[in-house]
């Protein structure tokens, strides 16, 4: 009997078997690949009414700036902050999404510089720290934040500003609201200088 020609060639043989197995992998990898969502060309992300009702206007601006696919946590100032420490009043009906749409009053430059100092590339909540332990991070423009603990009850303390909502998460972005707003001194001392202060106010 005579045997097959690829058999009588052992060169061929290994090539037949290498190429059988290397599409079969082929096939099997590409059944297993999840499905990707296309991307839209936008990396501002759209928050739900629920989040941005807690956030505010300001602190839904500065969590839209960040590219939802990567861990960050923000310590964002409350509403009430950004109006008592920043002079910023809301305009919920003007959206401001770039610097062109300040109309001269300079508001997304302001969030977006609050943005690098309270904004750090890592994951932090308060089951990650201890009991006594101050964990160092540094923000997005290279500023240091000292984080730790409340005392009494629970809650984190960061540079010396109390969060008021602890965890509200959005993707892989966690945003702790503050009472009070994380910004360097100088960052202050400009602000001090430039925004007028009102009469009223207690």
């Amino acid at each position: 009997m005579k045997k097959p020609h690829f058999l009588k060639n052992p060169v061929f043989f290994l090539f037949l078997l290498i190429t059988a197995s290397s599409l079969t992998i082929l096939i099997f990898s590409f059944l297993k690949l999840p499905e990707t969502t296309p991307a839209t060309g936008n990396h501002l992300r759209k928050l739900g009414d629920d989040l941005s009702d807690e956030l505010g206007f300001f602190g839904k601006m500065m969590i839209e700036m960040l590219p939802e696919d990567l861990v960050f946590t923000a310590f964002v100032p409350s509403e009430k902050s950004f109006s008592r420490d920043l002079g910023l009043k809301s305009n919920n009906s003007r959206p401001i999404k770039s610097q062109e749409d300040d109309d001269g009053d300079n508001t997304y430059a302001v969030v977006s510089r609050i943005m690098s100092f309270a904004v750090v590339p890592n994951k932090v909540e308060e089951v990650d720290l201890g009991k006594d332990e101050t964990a160092s991070y540094e923000s997005l423009s290279g500023f240091t934040l000292k984080i730790w603990k409340k005392r009494n009850g629970g809650g984190l303390v960061v540079n010396g500003i109390v969060t008021e909502k602890m965890g509200l998460k959005r993707g892989k972005i966690i945003a702790h609201i503050m009472n009070g707003v994380v910004m360097d001194s100088d960052f202050a001392q400009s602000l001090a200088s430039s925004t007028p202060q009102d009469e009223d106010d207690p």
